[in-house]
């Protein structure tokens, strides 16, 4: 049986916020390493509007990250917040990501080496840090998490359509995800900014 605290441990709005900030400046950062991978095999007429559409959503997603970090400095340090879930993180957490790190590193190796398949690799990437967030749900109490690895996983299959479907050239393998994710990240942290301005306003 799993065990959990009994009391949860107070937290105040202004550490909600501090880690809601921290949790966007991630996201806003593993965006732009996906945006970065996914636009570099985009050419002729559509690359404009894929630069200009990452600089819009990476845009409001550091804007939320910045307007998180100022409404914890603006928020009373006694301000009560709402209790974290109780049983979040530990080792679990580290378990997730080792294997998440290993099987990522021995598929695409494969991917690279052996198939010969390197364009493949995004997807492959994406397929297993989207499944990864189901059980980092768990552990850390965070359903929302599975909302994201479904969105990611969905870009892979977005990939597949694309090369199989309709006939896409090869790279869509790997533009189809980078940029979905690169989405997905952003778009969510932006979406958190709002949740938390609507926070404020009640």
């Amino acid at each position: 049986m799993e065990k959990t605290a009994v009391r949860p441990v107070l937290r105040t709005r202004r550490e909600q916020f501090r880690g809601g900030g921290r949790a966007s400046l991630i996201g806003t950062g593993f965006g732009v390493m996906w945006f970065a991978l996914g636009q570099a095999v985009v050419h002729g007429a559509a690359r404009p509007y894929v630069l200009a559409a990452g600089a819009l959503l990476f845009a409001a997603s550091a804007a939320t990250v910045v307007r998180l970090f100022l409404l914890a400095r603006a928020t009373p340090a006694d301000e009560p917040g709402v209790p974290p879930p109780p049983g979040g993180g530990g080792p679990k957490f580290l378990t997730v990501l080792l294997v998440e790190v290993a099987v990522l590193g021995a598929g695409n190796n494969v991917l690279r080496t052996t198939l010969d398949r390197p364009e493949m690799m995004l997807s492959w990437s994406a397929l297993v840090v989207g499944a990864h967030f189901f059980p980092l749900a768990r552990t850390l109490r965070a359903p929302v998490l599975r909302l994201v690895g479904a969105a990611m996983l969905a870009t892979v299959g977005l990939a597949a359509v694309a090369v199989l479907g309709l006939g896409a050239d090869g790279q869509a393998w790997s533009y189809v995800p980078g940029l979905g994710c690169a989405a997905v990240l952003w778009g969510g942290t932006a979406l958190s900014g709002l949740r938390a301005g609507r926070t404020t306003r009640d």
